[in-house]
């Protein structure tokens, strides 16, 4: 018999893989981002499909902690069903637009995810978060509609200073009346 088990050795290896895979490949991330500016609601306007991100009018309410950490939900609705994920944002003190993110509902224990604001808007209206390896991206906006213009824009942007494939990249239907 086959036992289904792994050795603390093998966690070890496996967490020093995961930091330095996370570590090794940050994008830079905008500067002086404000925290509290950035708070409130974020539609999705596009993403590279993900594990739980595939229904439509999608969005994330951000809200600011008293202790200093993110609340973000993420809504959408899927087969009719209203579909949400809570997580947790521990925003880096030096470089605001650069966090670790936990879930906590369903609760993922022993994992935070980078989280890289990668492009932000003068005015706060629209925003790409990036991932290290470009497995994942998240194009963002204050309204569930985006100009086809910056909507290209942001895909080149994307595509020419970060690394990305922009053909990855799937929009997202909103319906929202």
């Amino acid at each position: 018999m086959f036992k289904n088990t792994i050795n603390s050795n093998q966690i070890k290896n496996l967490l020093v893989l995961l930091v330095i895979v996370t570590m090794g490949f940050s994008h830079p991330v905008v500067k002086n981002l404000d925290i509290e500016r950035f708070m409130g609601r974020w539609y999705v306007i596009s993403i590279i499909p993900n594990w739980f991100e595939d229904g439509k009018n999608a969005y994330d309410d951000y809200v600011l902690n008293p202790d200093g950490t993110v609340g973000v939900t993420y809504y959408a609705i899927k087969n009719g069903e209203v579909k949400t994920l809570k997580q947790k944002g521990y925003v880096n003190k030096d470089e605001p637009a650069r966090w670790e993110v936990q879930i906590v509902k369903p609760y993922i224990p022993f994992y935070r995810a980078p989280y890289e604001v990668i492009i932000l808007e003068e005015n706060y209206n629209y925003m790409v978060v990036g991932y290290p390896d470009n497995s994942l991206g998240w194009i963002m906006s204050r309204t569930p509609i985006m100009d086809e213009t910056i909507y290209t824009g942001i895909l080149n942007q994307l595509e020419n200073d970060f690394g990305y494939d922009q053909t990855l990249f799937e929009k997202v239907i909103h319906d929202i009346k």
